[in-house]
């Protein structure tokens, strides 16, 4: 059949040569080389010679020691800082301290000419120094000095709490030279309430802090937060993890028994929303069927009356009496047949 077929066709049908033969690239499993297994009873006393390694810290140790070791820094930081620091040798502080108040939480784009303007109504202000870093930006607080005594404290019971520029501005006197002892808030000490403790215990909205605000759960863990970096003496020394463990398991069931309550507290106030929800619809379910039950009653009324008048009015009794025409025409005019009709 091929033979039939065309010269090009027939090389199409033409077989291949065949394929060389190339030897394998790997070898035979059994022909490959295998490690020589020995025991390590010759290695034992190397083993029992050998030196100790030194224990590595966890990853919690060592987040504990960077912590006391910051903690340390600051506290070292803090004792040079306060060796160094008197209120009284600032040459940039006002003249007078008992006629100057403090505006802190400033808005960071308030100008001195803000603050004459806002505070000039208590009375003459003698000096405003605003407060700027060693880079001369502005950091949020600033000292007014008034020409009365008297204009100061009014300052501080009116503008305490002020909104300017959109913020809320806390006013208070000048403790660092009219307060022995005082110590401000880079030392640990002020009167704010945003780093007593953890974000639980912090105050986030803006204005003056009330401790008397916080719960006794918060305070004593506010406390806590404050004395847990101070020396204990040494008869604590041997049961401090102990009653350290103690209290935070009375502290951890505490605010577990807090949420628990918390948790209660909103169901039942969903449980109360749903009610009133039902009842609501209960009551607007009834008063729809009073109105449609009121509708039907007064179309079935109204049918009655009118078919009642329509029966009436069909019934032989109720017809007028017709005219005999008869009687109309006269004796001779009317036939038998239109009266046999009538």
């Amino acid at each position: 059949m091929s033979s039939r077929l065309p010269p090009e066709l027939q090389k199409l049908f033409t077989p291949r040569p065949p394929l060389e033969h190339a030897p394998p690239v790997d070898r035979a499993p059994d022909a490959k080389p295998r490690p020589k297994v020995a025991g390590i009873a010759q290695y034992v006393a190397e083993l029992l010679n050998a030196p100790k390694g030194t224990p590595t810290e966890t990853v919690q140790q060592r987040k504990e020691r960077i912590k006391k070791e910051r903690a340390l820094q600051t506290q070292e930081n803090i004792a040079r800082a306060m060796s160094v620091w008197d209120p009284s040798l600032n040459l940039h502080a006002t003249e007078d301290p008992y006629k100057t108040i403090v505006v802190a939480r400033l808005n960071y784009d308030a100008t001195e000419q803000i603050l004459r303007d806002e505070f000039g109504r208590f009375g003459p202000i003698a000096a405003i120094k605003m407060v700027n870093d060693l880079d001369g930006n502005f950091r949020g607080y600033a000292f007014i000095e008034f020409e009365r005594e008297g204009d100061m404290r009014d300052a501080f019971k009116a503008a305490d709490g002020m909104r300017i520029l959109g913020r809320r501005i806390v006013v208070d006197v000048e403790r660092g030279r009219t307060v022995k002892g005082w110590l401000p808030r880079r030392f640990g000490a002020g009167l704010g309430g945003t780093r007593i403790g953890d974000k639980t215990v912090n105050q986030k909205a803006p204005g003056r802090f009330d401790p008397a605000a916080l719960s006794d759960h918060q305070l004593g863990h506010a406390r806590r937060a404050a004395n847990r970096d101070r020396p204990r003496p040494d008869r604590y020394a041997e049961h401090g993890s102990s009653r350290r463990r103690l209290s935070r398991n009375r502290s951890s069931s505490r605010a577990r028994g807090s949420s628990y309550e918390r948790r209660d507290r909103e169901r039942d106030r969903d449980r109360d929303r749903y009610r009133d929800r039902d009842r609501d619809r209960d009551r607007d379910r009834d008063r729809d069927r009073d109105r449609d039950r009121d509708r039907y009653r007064d179309r079935d009324d109204d049918r009655d009356r009118h078919g009642h008048a329509r029966y009436r009015s069909r019934s032989p009794s109720s017809r007028a009496p017709r005219r005999d025409r008869s009687h109309d025409r006269g004796a001779g005019g009317s036939s038998s047949h239109h009266s046999r009709r009538y």
